[in-house]
């Protein structure tokens, strides 16, 4: 399941608003009618039906803009935590001496920034 938020502008912001609580998955977050902006929030099964969810949108009498701001994928997670190694860096462990570490940043300078 993807979830995603898609940022609307439009010249007019009743009937876009109306035209997107039609659409199947999407509903509107937020709306400010003075600025002309609302955002949409979207659940489709993939990518796919994502996009063809904001090209809907996209193609609304009134809508001069439409774009994916953020989205979230639960198959990309599921695949990272499977990519993620188990393995301790050879840097971590106690097989490696402190002096054979290269080390060429400061924490002081971190710590300390004004």
């Amino acid at each position: 399941m993807n979830i995603s938020s898609i940022i609307i502008y439009t010249n007019n912001p009743q009937k876009v608003m109306q035209e997107v609580e039609k659409i199947k998955g999407c509903e509107i977050a937020l709306s400010d009618e003075q600025k002309q902006v609302m955002i949409a929030v979207i659940e489709a099964e993939n990518v796919n039906a994502e996009m063809e969810i904001l090209k809907s949108i996209s193609a609304i009498d009134g809508v001069i803009e439409a774009n994916m701001h953020y989205s979230y994928a639960e198959e990309e997670l599921e695949s990272a935590k499977e990519n993620i190694s188990r393995e301790v860096s050879k840097n971590l462990s106690d097989e490696v001496g402190i002096d054979e570490i290269s080390y060429s940043g400061s924490v002081y300078n971190q710590m300390y920034k004004l």
